[in-house]
């Protein structure tokens, strides 16, 4: 029960960040193309493609709350959890496409063709200081609720960072960093530009935000590609559980033991542990009973429990799967 109410709060916190981030990068992609198009600026029309990008994913990782909430079924026997995943997988991606291609070609075309006049740039710095308020203010909803999990969860909000594996509430935090460094880079091109009358500056500019982009393509894709083919769970967890299995004194030695991801906060254990001679059915069936429960209970991502037993000495025929 605890650890389906820890699973709930962290959903929610999720979703909230999720809408935020999806209201305020709506709003920001509609300003920040108006003033690119008013202004010339490269550097603003690469901030709303990015802006546009951001938006397309909170959409993405809004299916993939309800996707992922679907419960086992014949074909899916462990539940559509890493459904999660999969979507921020696409969210890599579609930053990538829809936003550092864009930003990087944009730069490059302005370097090489560039401009002689440009537009407003009072109106290019209005909307990037209203891009940073909405930004900030969704970062803030974003870092709040990690922290809040993080809390939850006894952990610094690094290593929370480094070790949670859902993906969902780790997209938003990584973006709003990077629309806020992006709307700095922005705003540096801008006035770059508008003191020196170079072209060459909003062009670098639009260049610099599409390396930034690709950076965060590529943690975000790197993390959903290593839980989309089968990563463990962490060594300190790994650890822990065999820990719990060797205390019970009817365990002689954990021979092997296989964690898997099945979803931000579920995990597959497979293990074989070799057993004291003598035991009878009765009491298998009650260790592994006891085992399972201390191992959900003190390691509550793990939701599938598949246990082998052999005689102690012998790694022969299974005794017994739970």
């Amino acid at each position: 029960m605890a650890a389906e109410a820890k699973s709930g709060t962290e959903e929610r916190g999720t979703k909230r960040s999720v809408y935020a981030a999806f209201t305020a990068n709506l709003l920001i992609a509609l300003s920040k193309l108006i003033a690119g198009i008013i202004s010339g600026s490269a550097a603003l029309l690469a901030e709303s493609a990015h802006s546009v990008a951001d938006t397309i994913n909170q959409v993405f990782l809004l299916v993939s709350l309800r996707t992922a909430r679907e419960g086992p079924d014949e074909e899916h026997p462990f539940g559509h959890g890493q459904d999660r995943f999969f979507w921020s997988l696409l969210v890599a991606v579609g930053l990538f496409v829809a936003g550092s291609v864009f930003s990087i070609y944009e730069g490059i075309s302005k370097i090489l063709h560039g401009s002689d006049s440009h537009g407003s740039f009072f109106v290019g710095y209005i909307v990037l200081g209203v891009a940073f308020v909405f930004e900030g203010s969704a970062l803030l909803v974003s870092a709040r609720e990690f922290r809040r999990t993080a809390h939850e969860a006894n952990l610094h909000f690094r290593e929370h960072f480094r070790t949670t594996r859902n993906t969902t509430m780790k997209v938003p935090l990584y973006e709003d960093v990077a629309a806020i460094t992006g709307i700095a880079v922005a705003a540096t091109g801008l006035f770059l530009t508008q003191t020196t009358g170079n072209h060459l500056y909003d062009g670098l500019a639009s260049i610099g935000i599409g390396v930034i982009l690709i950076f965060v393509a590529w943690e975000l894709g790197t993390d959903s590609r290593r839980l989309l083919i089968g990563e463990a769970m962490p060594p300190e967890s790994r650890q822990k559980i065999e820990e719990i299995m060797t205390s019970f004194p009817e365990v002689a030695e954990v021979l092997r033991l296989l964690t898997m991801h099945l979803g931000p906060d579920s995990a597959l254990l497979t293990a074989e542990i070799n057993v004291v001679d003598g035991l009878t059915t009765d009491e298998i069936e009650d260790l592994l009973e006891r085992i399972t429960r201390k191992v959900r209970a003190e390691v509550p991502e793990v939701t599938q429990t598949f246990i082998e037993l052999h005689p102690e000495g012998k790694t022969g025929d299974p005794g017994q799967i739970d």
